[in-house]
Protein backbone atom coordinates (compact mmCIF):
# COMPACT_ATOMS: atom_id res chain seq x y z
CA UNK A 1 0.00 0.00 0.00
CA UNK A 2 1.25 3.58 -0.32
CA UNK A 3 2.18 3.69 3.39
CA UNK A 4 5.39 4.98 3.88
CA UNK A 5 7.83 2.74 5.70
CA UNK A 6 9.87 4.35 8.61
CA UNK A 7 13.56 4.21 8.59
CA UNK A 8 15.51 3.86 10.95
CA UNK A 9 13.09 1.77 12.50
CA UNK A 10 11.43 2.83 16.31
CA UNK A 11 12.93 -0.82 17.34
CA UNK A 12 16.86 -0.01 16.52
CA UNK A 13 16.44 3.76 17.93
CA UNK A 14 15.37 2.41 21.36
CA UNK A 15 17.64 -0.47 21.16
CA UNK A 16 20.62 2.74 20.86
CA UNK A 17 19.29 4.23 23.58
CA UNK A 18 19.40 1.27 25.91
CA UNK A 19 23.06 0.82 25.25
CA UNK A 20 24.12 3.78 26.81
CA UNK A 21 26.90 4.36 24.14
CA UNK A 22 29.06 6.66 25.42
CA UNK A 23 30.65 7.69 22.40
CA UNK A 24 29.59 9.83 19.00
CA UNK A 25 29.38 7.14 16.21
CA UNK A 26 25.78 6.17 15.58
CA UNK A 27 24.79 3.05 13.11
CA UNK A 28 25.10 3.84 9.66
CA UNK A 29 21.32 3.85 9.32
CA UNK A 30 20.98 6.31 12.44
CA UNK A 31 23.72 8.48 11.42
CA UNK A 32 22.21 8.89 7.74
CA UNK A 33 18.58 9.57 9.28
CA UNK A 34 20.76 12.45 11.61
CA UNK A 35 22.46 14.26 8.46
CA UNK A 36 19.11 14.20 6.69
CA UNK A 37 17.53 15.73 9.54
CA UNK A 38 19.93 18.23 10.35
CA UNK A 39 21.48 18.72 7.26
CA UNK A 40 19.69 22.07 6.30
CA UNK A 41 19.67 23.29 9.79
CA UNK A 42 23.36 22.88 9.97
CA UNK A 43 23.75 24.62 6.64
CA UNK A 44 22.20 27.89 7.99
CA UNK A 45 23.61 28.21 11.18
CA UNK A 46 26.99 27.36 9.24
CA UNK A 47 25.94 30.93 6.29
CA UNK A 48 24.36 32.92 9.22
CA UNK A 49 27.61 32.59 11.18
CA UNK A 50 29.60 33.69 8.56
CA UNK A 51 29.29 37.44 7.96
CA UNK A 52 29.94 38.53 11.62
CA UNK A 53 33.05 35.74 11.47
CA UNK A 54 34.37 38.22 8.36
CA UNK A 55 33.37 41.18 9.99
CA UNK A 56 35.66 40.51 13.62
CA UNK A 57 38.05 38.72 11.77
CA UNK A 58 38.72 41.81 9.70
CA UNK A 59 38.45 44.29 12.78
CA UNK A 60 41.44 42.47 14.07
CA UNK A 61 43.59 44.29 11.53
CA UNK A 62 43.78 47.18 14.14
CA UNK A 63 45.77 44.60 16.46
CA UNK A 64 47.66 44.01 13.51
CA UNK A 65 48.17 47.55 12.45
CA UNK A 66 48.79 48.09 16.37
CA UNK A 67 51.23 45.26 17.15
CA UNK A 68 53.09 44.40 13.40
CA UNK A 69 52.94 47.82 11.72
CA UNK A 70 55.78 46.91 9.57
CA UNK A 71 53.94 44.12 8.57
CA UNK A 72 50.27 45.77 8.51
CA UNK A 73 50.18 45.72 4.61
CA UNK A 74 51.04 42.30 4.12
CA UNK A 75 48.37 41.20 6.38
CA UNK A 76 45.74 43.61 4.42
CA UNK A 77 46.47 42.07 1.36
CA UNK A 78 46.09 38.09 3.10
CA UNK A 79 42.88 39.18 4.78
CA UNK A 80 41.21 40.39 1.93
CA UNK A 81 42.63 38.82 -1.24
CA UNK A 82 43.01 34.89 0.00
CA UNK A 83 41.11 34.59 3.66
CA UNK A 84 37.90 36.60 3.24
CA UNK A 85 37.83 35.61 -0.47
CA UNK A 86 38.24 32.11 0.42
CA UNK A 87 35.70 31.83 3.19
CA UNK A 88 33.08 33.40 0.96
CA UNK A 89 34.08 30.67 -1.68
CA UNK A 90 33.24 28.22 1.17
CA UNK A 91 30.75 29.62 2.00
CA UNK A 92 28.87 29.28 -1.55
CA UNK A 93 29.96 25.39 -1.95
CA UNK A 94 28.75 24.37 1.30
CA UNK A 95 25.30 26.10 0.00
CA UNK A 96 25.37 23.80 -3.18
CA UNK A 97 24.34 20.19 -1.41
CA UNK A 98 27.52 19.75 -1.10
CA UNK A 99 28.20 16.48 0.93
CA UNK A 100 28.71 16.12 5.04
CA UNK A 101 32.52 14.99 4.32
CA UNK A 102 32.76 17.85 1.84
CA UNK A 103 30.54 20.36 3.85
CA UNK A 104 32.51 19.65 7.30
CA UNK A 105 36.10 19.45 6.05
CA UNK A 106 35.45 23.07 3.96
CA UNK A 107 34.30 24.40 7.38
CA UNK A 108 37.10 23.21 9.16
CA UNK A 109 39.53 24.83 6.48
CA UNK A 110 38.24 28.57 7.64
CA UNK A 111 40.31 28.30 11.19
CA UNK A 112 43.24 26.44 9.64
CA UNK A 113 43.79 28.76 6.77
CA UNK A 114 43.08 31.67 9.32
CA UNK A 115 45.56 30.03 11.81
CA UNK A 116 48.13 29.69 8.67
CA UNK A 117 47.50 33.32 8.43
CA UNK A 118 48.36 34.86 11.68
CA UNK A 119 51.31 32.27 11.78
CA UNK A 120 52.68 33.36 8.33
CA UNK A 121 52.63 37.16 9.26
CA UNK A 122 54.02 36.48 12.59
CA UNK A 123 57.06 35.16 10.72
CA UNK A 124 57.42 38.14 8.89
CA UNK A 125 57.72 40.52 11.40
CA UNK A 126 60.39 42.06 13.44
CA UNK A 127 57.91 43.73 15.37
CA UNK A 128 59.24 43.46 19.49
CA UNK A 129 55.57 43.06 19.79
CA UNK A 130 55.71 39.45 18.01
CA UNK A 131 55.37 37.54 20.55
CA UNK A 132 52.08 38.66 21.39
CA UNK A 133 50.67 38.76 18.18
CA UNK A 134 50.98 34.70 18.04
CA UNK A 135 48.84 34.59 20.57
CA UNK A 136 45.29 35.29 18.29
CA UNK A 137 46.21 31.60 17.16
CA UNK A 138 44.35 30.61 20.49
CA UNK A 139 41.17 32.61 19.77
CA UNK A 140 41.02 30.75 16.83
CA UNK A 141 41.14 27.64 18.61
CA UNK A 142 38.51 28.48 21.02
CA UNK A 143 35.72 29.62 18.28
CA UNK A 144 36.49 26.21 16.29
CA UNK A 145 36.03 24.41 19.32
CA UNK A 146 33.07 26.04 21.24
CA UNK A 147 31.45 28.32 18.48
CA UNK A 148 31.47 26.61 15.10
CA UNK A 149 31.51 23.46 16.59
CA UNK A 150 32.58 21.62 13.93
CA UNK A 151 32.08 17.53 14.34
CA UNK A 152 34.12 16.08 17.23
CA UNK A 153 36.82 14.45 14.55
CA UNK A 154 37.05 17.25 12.23
CA UNK A 155 37.42 19.54 15.44
CA UNK A 156 40.65 17.16 16.39
CA UNK A 157 42.03 16.86 13.50
CA UNK A 158 41.97 20.76 12.69
CA UNK A 159 43.31 21.59 16.64
CA UNK A 160 46.17 19.06 15.79
CA UNK A 161 47.08 20.61 12.44
CA UNK A 162 46.76 24.33 14.21
CA UNK A 163 48.75 23.08 17.37
CA UNK A 164 51.44 21.45 14.87
CA UNK A 165 52.07 24.82 12.59
CA UNK A 166 51.75 26.81 15.83
CA UNK A 167 54.92 25.06 17.14
CA UNK A 168 56.87 24.86 14.01
CA UNK A 169 56.27 28.46 13.72
CA UNK A 170 57.49 29.67 17.18
CA UNK A 171 60.60 27.69 16.87
CA UNK A 172 61.24 29.45 13.22
CA UNK A 173 60.88 32.83 15.17
CA UNK A 174 63.68 34.88 16.00
CA UNK A 175 61.12 36.73 18.24
CA UNK A 176 60.83 34.75 21.07
CA UNK A 177 63.04 33.29 23.29
CA UNK A 178 62.51 28.99 23.47
CA UNK A 179 61.33 29.17 26.96
CA UNK A 180 58.64 31.51 25.72
CA UNK A 181 57.93 29.30 22.87
CA UNK A 182 57.72 26.13 25.21
CA UNK A 183 55.30 28.22 27.56
CA UNK A 184 53.82 29.63 24.08
CA UNK A 185 52.86 26.19 22.75
CA UNK A 186 52.08 24.64 25.54
CA UNK A 187 49.23 27.10 26.44
CA UNK A 188 48.30 26.63 22.82
CA UNK A 189 48.00 22.90 23.34
CA UNK A 190 45.95 22.88 26.65
CA UNK A 191 43.59 25.09 25.35
CA UNK A 192 42.73 23.35 22.54
CA UNK A 193 42.66 20.21 24.67
CA UNK A 194 39.98 21.74 27.51
CA UNK A 195 37.75 23.25 24.55
CA UNK A 196 38.01 19.53 22.39
CA UNK A 197 36.90 18.15 25.44
CA UNK A 198 33.73 20.85 25.85
CA UNK A 199 33.17 20.41 22.00
CA UNK A 200 33.25 16.01 22.94
CA UNK A 201 30.47 16.70 25.51
CA UNK A 202 28.29 19.73 23.67
CA UNK A 203 28.05 16.81 20.52
CA UNK A 204 27.69 13.88 22.70
CA UNK A 205 24.40 15.75 24.16
CA UNK A 206 23.24 17.03 21.70
CA UNK A 207 23.39 13.68 19.35
CA UNK A 208 21.82 12.14 22.54
CA UNK A 209 19.45 14.77 22.38
CA UNK A 210 18.55 13.93 18.66
CA UNK A 211 17.84 10.73 19.42
CA UNK A 212 15.21 10.97 22.13
CA UNK A 213 13.80 13.74 19.37
CA UNK A 214 13.84 10.84 16.87
CA UNK A 215 12.35 8.20 19.29
CA UNK A 216 9.19 10.51 19.63
CA UNK A 217 8.57 11.13 16.45
CA UNK A 218 8.86 7.81 15.18
CA UNK A 219 6.27 6.69 18.23
CA UNK A 220 3.84 9.88 17.04
CA UNK A 221 4.18 8.31 13.25
CA UNK A 222 3.74 4.72 14.41
CA UNK A 223 0.90 5.67 16.05
CA UNK A 224 -0.58 7.54 12.86
CA UNK A 225 0.33 4.69 10.90
CA UNK A 226 -1.52 2.13 13.12
CA UNK A 227 -4.47 4.86 13.13
CA UNK A 228 -4.93 4.28 9.11
CA UNK A 229 -4.36 0.63 9.04
CA UNK A 230 -5.89 -2.48 9.00
CA UNK A 231 -4.02 -4.75 11.40
CA UNK A 232 -5.67 -7.73 9.89
CA UNK A 233 -4.46 -7.42 6.34
CA UNK A 234 -1.55 -5.08 6.43
CA UNK A 235 -3.96 -2.72 4.20
CA UNK A 236 -4.53 1.05 5.02
CA UNK A 237 -8.33 1.73 6.21
CA UNK A 238 -10.95 3.85 5.04
CA UNK A 239 -9.68 7.05 7.40
CA UNK A 240 -6.32 6.74 5.34
CA UNK A 241 -7.98 6.29 2.20
CA UNK A 242 -10.00 9.50 2.76
CA UNK A 243 -6.95 11.37 3.39
CA UNK A 244 -5.51 10.45 0.18
CA UNK A 245 -8.17 11.09 -1.96
CA UNK A 246 -7.98 14.53 -0.50
CA UNK A 247 -4.99 14.96 -1.24
CA UNK A 248 -5.44 13.39 -4.71
CA UNK A 249 -8.12 16.37 -5.77
CA UNK A 250 -6.29 18.98 -4.67
CA UNK A 251 -3.47 17.98 -6.86
CA UNK A 252 -6.28 18.26 -9.50
CA UNK A 253 -5.24 17.86 -13.49
CA UNK A 254 -1.38 16.51 -12.01
CA UNK A 255 -2.71 12.98 -11.09
CA UNK A 256 -5.70 12.76 -13.21
CA UNK A 257 -7.58 10.46 -13.54
CA UNK A 258 -8.40 8.91 -11.34
CA UNK A 259 -9.12 5.16 -10.89
CA UNK A 260 -11.34 3.01 -8.39
CA UNK A 261 -11.30 -0.87 -7.99
CA UNK A 262 -13.76 -2.02 -5.67
CA UNK A 263 -14.10 -5.79 -5.14
CA UNK A 264 -16.00 -8.22 -2.83
CA UNK A 265 -15.07 -12.01 -2.13
CA UNK A 266 -17.35 -13.83 -3.61
CA UNK A 267 -19.84 -15.56 -1.24
CA UNK A 268 -17.59 -15.07 1.80
CA UNK A 269 -19.97 -15.37 4.46
CA UNK A 270 -20.46 -19.52 3.98
CA UNK A 271 -17.13 -19.30 3.73
CA UNK A 272 -16.92 -18.00 7.06
CA UNK A 273 -19.35 -20.43 8.32
CA UNK A 274 -17.94 -23.72 6.39
CA UNK A 275 -14.67 -22.72 7.58
CA UNK A 276 -14.55 -20.83 10.44
CA UNK A 277 -13.68 -16.98 11.40
CA UNK A 278 -9.58 -18.24 11.41
CA UNK A 279 -9.68 -19.58 8.21
CA UNK A 280 -11.86 -16.40 6.86
CA UNK A 281 -9.28 -14.39 8.60
CA UNK A 282 -6.13 -16.45 6.69
CA UNK A 283 -8.30 -15.85 3.52
CA UNK A 284 -8.38 -12.25 3.54
CA UNK A 285 -5.13 -11.83 3.94
CA UNK A 286 -3.96 -14.15 1.32
CA UNK A 287 -6.21 -11.98 -1.31
CA UNK A 288 -4.48 -8.59 0.35
CA UNK A 289 -1.29 -10.09 -1.01
CA UNK A 290 -2.46 -10.41 -4.23
CA UNK A 291 -3.73 -7.36 -4.64
CA UNK A 292 -0.22 -5.53 -3.45
CA UNK A 293 1.60 -7.70 -5.65
CA UNK A 294 -0.04 -5.87 -8.45
CA UNK A 295 0.54 -1.84 -7.37
CA UNK A 296 2.49 -0.09 -9.32
CA UNK A 297 4.43 1.98 -6.33
CA UNK A 298 4.16 4.26 -3.89
CA UNK A 299 0.85 6.07 -5.63
CA UNK A 300 -1.54 3.42 -5.48
CA UNK A 301 -3.42 2.60 -2.27
CA UNK A 302 -4.94 -1.06 -1.29
CA UNK A 303 -7.43 -0.67 1.23
CA UNK A 304 -9.81 -3.07 3.47
CA UNK A 305 -12.97 -0.93 3.03
CA UNK A 306 -15.49 -2.86 4.80
CA UNK A 307 -15.89 -6.78 6.01
CA UNK A 308 -14.81 -8.89 2.24
CA UNK A 309 -14.73 -5.57 0.11
CA UNK A 310 -11.43 -4.27 -1.25
CA UNK A 311 -10.28 -1.09 -2.82
CA UNK A 312 -7.80 -0.11 -4.83
CA UNK A 313 -7.40 3.75 -5.26
CA UNK A 314 -5.16 4.27 -8.56
CA UNK A 315 -3.93 7.85 -9.77
CA UNK A 316 -3.20 8.89 -13.64
CA UNK A 317 -4.40 5.71 -15.23
CA UNK A 318 -7.24 5.19 -17.88
CA UNK A 319 -10.11 3.01 -17.34
CA UNK A 320 -8.66 0.48 -19.76
CA UNK A 321 -5.62 0.35 -18.22
CA UNK A 322 -7.52 0.04 -14.15
CA UNK A 323 -9.39 -3.13 -15.97
CA UNK A 324 -5.97 -4.98 -16.82
CA UNK A 325 -4.97 -4.61 -13.21
CA UNK A 326 -8.23 -5.85 -11.95
CA UNK A 327 -8.24 -8.76 -14.53
CA UNK A 328 -5.07 -9.61 -13.28
CA UNK A 329 -5.65 -9.33 -9.11
CA UNK A 330 -8.71 -11.62 -10.26
CA UNK A 331 -6.82 -14.41 -11.63
CA UNK A 332 -3.97 -14.30 -9.11
CA UNK A 333 -7.17 -14.68 -6.24
CA UNK A 334 -8.35 -17.65 -8.61
CA UNK A 335 -4.88 -19.18 -9.23
CA UNK A 336 -4.72 -19.53 -5.13
CA UNK A 337 -7.62 -22.26 -5.60
CA UNK A 338 -8.56 -21.84 -1.92
CA UNK A 339 -10.89 -24.51 -1.40
CA UNK A 340 -14.93 -23.19 -0.85
CA UNK A 341 -16.50 -26.34 -0.55
CA UNK A 342 -19.56 -23.92 1.03
CA UNK A 343 -20.19 -23.35 -2.64
CA UNK A 344 -19.40 -27.01 -3.95
CA UNK A 345 -17.06 -29.65 -4.17
CA UNK A 346 -14.47 -28.20 -6.58
CA UNK A 347 -15.28 -24.54 -5.91
CA UNK A 348 -12.65 -22.02 -5.01
CA UNK A 349 -12.91 -18.67 -3.48
CA UNK A 350 -12.85 -16.12 -6.23
CA UNK A 351 -13.86 -12.24 -6.28
CA UNK A 352 -16.05 -9.60 -8.38
CA UNK A 353 -14.67 -6.13 -9.25
CA UNK A 354 -16.06 -3.35 -10.28
CA UNK A 355 -13.61 -0.41 -11.79
CA UNK A 356 -14.62 3.03 -12.26
CA UNK A 357 -11.96 5.83 -13.62
CA UNK A 358 -13.05 9.28 -14.68
CA UNK A 359 -10.80 13.51 -14.42
CA UNK A 360 -10.88 14.88 -10.65
CA UNK A 361 -12.39 17.90 -12.24
CA UNK A 362 -15.51 16.07 -13.61
CA UNK A 363 -16.25 13.53 -9.93
CA UNK A 364 -15.73 13.69 -6.87
CA UNK A 365 -13.81 11.04 -4.56
CA UNK A 366 -17.34 9.18 -3.20
CA UNK A 367 -19.03 9.73 -6.51
CA UNK A 368 -16.02 7.78 -8.06
CA UNK A 369 -16.30 4.86 -5.71
CA UNK A 370 -20.02 4.90 -5.91
CA UNK A 371 -19.89 4.41 -9.48
CA UNK A 372 -17.06 1.59 -8.93
CA UNK A 373 -20.14 0.26 -6.24
CA UNK A 374 -22.44 0.20 -9.00
CA UNK A 375 -20.04 -1.88 -11.57
CA UNK A 376 -19.36 -4.35 -8.85
CA UNK A 377 -22.92 -4.90 -8.62
CA UNK A 378 -23.11 -5.40 -12.27
CA UNK A 379 -20.24 -7.84 -12.51
CA UNK A 380 -22.29 -9.82 -9.37
CA UNK A 381 -25.83 -9.71 -11.37
CA UNK A 382 -23.93 -10.95 -14.24
CA UNK A 383 -22.32 -14.55 -12.51
CA UNK A 384 -19.69 -13.11 -10.14
CA UNK A 385 -15.86 -14.27 -10.58
CA UNK A 386 -15.38 -11.13 -13.44
CA UNK A 387 -14.25 -7.78 -13.65
CA UNK A 388 -16.90 -5.18 -14.44
CA UNK A 389 -17.23 -3.35 -17.17
CA UNK A 390 -15.21 -5.56 -19.47
CA UNK A 391 -12.77 -3.91 -21.50
CA UNK A 392 -14.18 -4.22 -24.76
CA UNK A 393 -16.68 -1.82 -23.31
CA UNK A 394 -15.07 -0.21 -20.15
CA UNK A 395 -15.24 3.33 -21.71
CA UNK A 396 -18.78 3.61 -22.43
CA UNK A 397 -19.85 2.10 -19.37
CA UNK A 398 -17.55 4.07 -17.43
CA UNK A 399 -18.77 7.50 -18.99
CA UNK A 400 -22.44 6.17 -18.45
CA UNK A 401 -22.02 5.00 -14.90
CA UNK A 402 -20.29 8.38 -13.94
CA UNK A 403 -23.11 10.18 -16.19
CA UNK A 404 -25.94 8.64 -14.10
CA UNK A 405 -23.86 9.56 -10.87
CA UNK A 406 -23.68 13.13 -11.59
CA UNK A 407 -27.42 12.96 -12.52
CA UNK A 408 -28.89 11.82 -9.19
CA UNK A 409 -30.55 14.38 -7.17
CA UNK A 410 -28.75 15.52 -3.61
Amino acid sequence: MGMTEISPSLKTVEAFIARRHKGLDFPPELEQQREIDMRERRIQRFRAAIPTLIVIYNLFLICDWLLIPDQFYWAFLQHFGLVTPWIIAIAWVISRNASRVVRESLAASIPIVISAQVLAVFLLTTSPAAAHYQYFVLLVVLYMNTIQRLPHRYALTASIIIVIMHSIAVVMSDQMSWATAAISTTTLSVAAYLTLVSNFYLERDSRRSYLHTLRDRLRHDEVENEAKHDPLTDLANRRYLTDRMQELWKQGDVISPVAVILLDIDHFKPFNDWYGHTAGDSCLKRIAACIRAELRGQSDLAVRYGGEELLVLLPNIEASDAIRIAERIRRSIESLAMPHEGMGARAVVTASFGVAAAPVSTISGPELIAAADVALYAAKRNGRNQVWPPLMRAKSDADATVHALRKKPG
